[in-house]
């Protein structure tokens, strides 16, 4: 019983109609797909992926501690900060399991060459 109250027991009483629903996960979409089309744009395509994971990583390790340290309440209604975690962490993994080592070595080396 006492697990049913703290599970349940702060839910509202009534949920409020948000009309912009969609375009709140256009703008997640958005958010998800920059990073990928600046390094299309910007890299060497076999480096692509590594640099992907990379930026994702440090991108979702920014807003998560924005999230964390600001407080934002995960079950909150609409889009928070913590789904922006979530996109990016999943481009973080698949980018990862994209990536070969020898791809990520060439990212090194030539991160290490640049003036």
């Amino acid at each position: 019983m006492a697990l049913w109250k703290t599970e349940h027991g702060f839910a509202p009483p009534f949920t409020v109609h948000v009309p912009g629903r969609a375009i709140d996960l256009t703008a997640l979409v958005a958010i998800g797909t920059a990073p990928v089309l600046v390094l299309l744009w910007a890299v060497p395509l076999p480096l692509v992926a590594p640099a992907l994971g990379i930026v994702s990583f440090v991108i979702a390790c920014i807003v998560a501690l924005f999230a964390h340290c600001s407080g934002v309440d995960r079950t909150a209604p609409g889009i928070t900060a913590w789904d922006i975690v979530a996109v990016f962490t999943s481009i973080w993994i698949v980018a990862g399991m994209i990536s070969s080592p020898k791809q990520i070595l060439a990212l090194f080396e030539q991160l290490a060459m640049a003036p």
